[in-house]
């Protein structure tokens, strides 16, 4: 069996970074990386994690004003729902925070090539 990589099942795509030509660029990319998309994910599961906090206050308050079972259950069980997504966002949010550190040492790896390669 022959296993497509992700380039190729997005139907090969145009580069996001020119070619990486020396020790410099390679840094940059590096750090590129971290900071422009490390924040913007970070902000939005920051957010998404706290409106599903949000959800989960609003819809126990509504369950304990409410006499009707069936309202009952469907809030009980959207709640379990958002505390799911809740464990999973934060694993995805941990996830991030190791690509992130990959990209520091990867930085700081190629920094110390710097003066040691020809350009």
């Amino acid at each position: 069996m022959v296993y497509l990589s992700e380039k190729e099942k997005r139907g090969g795509r145009q580069r996001i970074l020119r070619e990486i030509e020396t020790v410099d660029e390679a840094i940059k990319a590096e750090k590129d990386v971290e900071e422009g998309f490390h924040n913007a994910i970070e902000e939005n599961v920051l957010m998404w994690l706290a409106t599903e906090e949000d959800i989960i206050d609003s819809y126990s308050k509504l369950i304990k004003k409410s006499e009707s079972p069936k309202i009952k259950t469907v809030f009980t069980e959207i709640m379990k729902d958002s505390k799911n997504h809740i464990v999973m966002l934060t694993s995805i949010r941990k996830s991030f925070e190791k690509i992130v550190s990959d990209e520091r040492r990867h930085a700081k790896m190629l920094e110390g090539l710097r003066g040691k390669l020809k350009e």
